[in-house]
């Protein structure tokens, strides 16, 4: 990374101006994938970041939301601002979106097939810039590795997907700034810089008084905590600030004149939705072995490998879901590498002492042998093994994002958000569980046998999985926020990349599809004039 491209507005002069072709608001995976595509092929991109170089949380940067029902965990938990943002934390799962997502009667049945399309288009490509070298195979892997069992689910009407999760050293996505010897150009980054103010020309009526003419955005203003200032000019602006601060961005800016800039029809911020997970069924005992041997993730090329299962020849009117194993490792030597890989992650000092290294050290050793000698995760024997099923919450207007009349440290307005987990999801995820274990072949295929949860039980409530979607849609509808070149409608230099643009969750985690829109958008971008 160049010292010279990476500026702390806070230790800066008090006062920055600078210009570039595009604008990025927000260093997490969405903005940092962009800014270095379109700098490698020589487009000038400022990266505007509201956090520090290491990755903070909501409350320490000062973005603590209002709740006004259930606390939504995606909003804090889940949330981090900072270079990397949420990956600094995150899995590093990749997984596409595919023709299981699609419901050709269904609401946004055209925005699914789009997006699959994207997903299907550029997939290579991103993997490669991730630096993946191996071919696409999320479909094909699970036959290759365990073609008993996926011939056997096959055959009960459940398909085997295997995602991709990055090496620790590559999860956090702030890494791709490394420089390379190809970049024609360099992005210049800011952090600690909070976007508080926007110049924005307003549309008006063409001369011909046929229909609004797009506003237009000349800069915006940026803030530290100490008061220094940041303008930034440029010709494109994209907000990549997640799915929630993404939302509220444009919350902001559609107040910031008289007149809605956006249509008066379109709705940033509503139909917030997330994937609701929980535990259908545990493992039985006698069957433990079997879901090792069989599902425990695998290598492949440095990367790790896990199953999911997707249910095939649904109802057109069934919510999508995936189900997969967890394994309750709890051996010393998985918390020690854990901790450390994580640490490595989030760029801070391991939280380990000598007893753990001691206690850990056998189950340590065994977990190297099984990595590199048969690319497959070590689990002790009897590991509990539990599968979880994640379906997408329902979208609806109620599980929104809005502003108050409450000002943050930064002058901004603080953002309310309302999310609850409805009788209609419970509804839904008690049915699809049915559903999936009834086709679960278990012993007399050779599968481990399953042994079903009460979900149905009044304390039994899932958990969000910090997936938030919907508050940015793409459509072509009235209620749309964004084009399908992710373009705001009613703005005409100014784009949103976040996984906010998905209609809902699907049936997989919404990083890797909303990385191939983005790819998609730097393709986009150079052609725009």
């Amino acid at each position: 990374m160049s010292g010279q491209a990476w500026i702390d507005l806070a230790a800066a002069d008090r006062q920055q101006r600078v210009h570039a072709e595009v604008c990025v608001i927000g260093g997490g995976a969405a903005g940092i994938y962009l800014a270095t595509q379109l700098a490698r092929n020589g487009t000038s991109v400022v990266i505007v970041e509201a956090g520090p170089v290491i990755c903070t949380d909501t409350n320490s940067i000062g973005f603590e939301p209002i709740f006004e029902t259930a606390p939504y965990a995606g909003a804090t938990t889940g949330r981090f601002f900072g270079m990397g943002g949420s990956t600094s934390h995150w899995g590093g799962a990749l997984v596409p979106h595919t023709i299981y997502d699609l419901r050709s009667t269904m609401p946004f049945a055209n925005e699914w097939a789009h997006i699959v399309n994207v997903v299907e288009d550029k997939s290579f490509e991103v993997l490669w810039q991730l630096g993946y070298r191996g071919k696409v195979d999320f479909d094909s892997f699970a036959g290759q590795s365990i073609a008993q069992a996926t011939a056997a689910l096959a055959d009960c009407g459940i398909h085997v997907q295997a995602s991709l999760h990055l090496p620790f050293r590559h999860k956090n996505l702030a890494g791709l700034l490394k420089v390379s010897k190809d970049w024609k150009l360099v992005p210049r980054v800011f952090f600690n810089a909070v976007v508080t103010t926007w110049e924005i020309r307003s549309g008006h009526l063409d001369n011909t008084n046929v229909g609004k003419v797009d506003a237009v955005i000349n800069e915006v203003e940026a803030v530290s905590r100490n008061g220094n200032k940041l303008t930034v000019s440029a010709d494109k602006f994209v907000i990549a600030a997640g799915a929630i601060e993404s939302a509220r961005i444009l919350l902001e800016l559609n107040q910031s004149k008289p007149q809605s800039v956006l249509p008066a029809t379109a709705m940033p911020g509503r139909y917030l939705s997330d994937h609701l997970s929980l535990t259908i069924a545990d493992v039985a005992p006698k069957s433990l072995k079997t879901a090792a041997r069989m599902f425990v993730p695998r290598f492949s090329k440095g990367w790790m490998r896990t199953f999911r299962f997707l249910q095939k020849n649904v109802t057109e009117s069934a919510p999508r879901a995936f189900a997969h194993f967890n394994f309750s490792n709890r051996s010393r030597g998985f918390y020690l590498a854990k901790e450390v890989l994580s640490a490595m992650q989030r760029k801070r000092v391991p939280a380990v002492t000598l007893a753990d290294i001691a206690g850990g050290a056998g189950d340590l050793m065994l977990l190297l042998y099984n990595r590199f000698m048969h690319s497959r995760m070590y689990v002790p024997k009897d590991t509990p093994a539990y599968m979880q099923l994640d379906i997408e919450q329902k979208a609806i207007g109620e599980n929104c994002i809005h502003l108050t009349d409450h000002l943050d440290e930064y002058g901004r307005s603080i953002a309310s958000i309302s999310w609850k987990v409805t009788n209609k999801d419970m509804d839904r995820i008690n049915e699809m569980a049915q559903i999936f274990l009834s086709k679960w072949p278990g012993k007399k295929a050779g599968l481990p046998e399953l042994k079903s949860r009460n979900i149905s039980d009044i304390g039994v409530k899932p958990y969000d999985a910090y997936h938030p979607t919907g508050t940015c849609r793409m459509g072509d509808d009235v209620e749309a926020v964004v084009d399908r070149n992710l373009k705001v409608y009613g703005v005409k230099n100014l784009w949103v990349s976040s996984t906010g643009v998905l209609p809902s969750a699907g049936t997989a985690n919404p990083t890797f599809t909303m990385l191939c829109l983005t790819h998609r958008l730097a393709d986009h971008l150079r052609n725009v004039h």
